[in-house]
């Protein structure tokens, strides 16, 4: 829907109530957690890969795949996630908490992926492809489980094709459950009355410009009118509630309740609770 036939339906939606506040919808893709559960969204991220001398270019053809993948989902493509390569060291057990806590100091971030490639019997009467496993270790010091993830997988490289693009392909299907699910959810906005502030506000929301949005319903809050301010608290607990913020979000929409409770507020307190 354009910007002119929003304000429009919604001026039209408030001229029909002859009191009290109406409200308008907005179509909003929320980012969902990842099929592995690791939660990457606004955190700084590492991805190493250990150098064992042989297939070195494949292994760090895995881990740049993956990088990409991840820069992609949460940077918008931006080059934001650090890439690294230590030497092998036999006798290391990346399973171990200490072991990838000195990863993650030394490469300064929240979440550090380790990826270790490592190659397994071929059946004598298998094809020319060499068998693989990949072992990708994951700790998140934000996690208050304060453990080592492992994730494994594994495959088959082919000696006829090229090294690199494989490298590169295995990386990005590593990366599948760790990046974001998306949903389309509808969220409910309160449109108090015709003034010049609230369908300024109503504009910038559905432009998706929130921040904005919220910057003119604070200044609505000066108000002796309960249910008025109710309903820009509300707006602004829905605005943070988009935006990831989930603390604020809850502090806002508390307000809101204490105020005056107003229909659709159960429903976005469900939506905060699941961020």
């Amino acid at each position: 829907m354009n910007r002119t036939a929003f304000l429009f339906l919604a001026a039209a939606a408030f001229f029909a109530v002859s009191c009290g506040p109406t409200y308008f919808s907005l179509g909003v893709e929320m980012r969902r957690p990842s099929r592995s559960g690791v939660d990457l969204d606004g955190k700084n991220i590492s991805v190493t890969y250990l150098d064992k001398g042989e297939d070195s270019l494949f292994i760090s053809s895995v881990a740049e795949g993956f990088t990409e993948a991840l820069e992609k989902d949460f940077f918008a493509g931006e080059q934001k996630v650090g890439m690294y390569s230590i030497d092998a060291v036999e006798g290391v057990d990346y399973t171990c908490r200490d072991s990838m806590v000195s990863l993650l100091m030394d490469t300064g971030v929240d979440v550090a992926f380790l990826f270790d490639l490592k190659s397994m019997d071929r059946p004598e009467d298998s094809v020319p492809d060499i068998p693989f496993e990949v072992d990708l270790y994951v700790y998140d010091a934000m996690n208050l489980n304060d453990t080592v993830q492992m994730f494994s997988g594994d495959s088959a490289l082919s000696q006829a094709s090229d090294m690199s693009e494989q490298g590169l392909e295995t990386g990005r299907r590593c990366a599948r459950i760790f990046v974001s699910v998306w949903t389309d959810q509808r969220f409910v906005f309160y449109y108090y009355d015709a003034s010049d502030a609230w369908c300024r506000a109503a504009e910038y929301a559905s432009d998706y410009r929130f921040k904005e949005a919220v910057d003119i319903w604070m200044g609505l809050l000066d108000t002796g009118n309960i249910r008025k301010r109710a309903c820009a608290e509300y707006n602004i607990a829905a605005a943070c509630c988009i935006m990831g913020e989930k603390d604020l979000a809850v502090q806002w929409l508390d307000r809101a309740d204490s105020d005056c409770f107003i229909p659709y507020s159960y429903t976005l307190r469900t939506r905060i609770n699941d961020l």
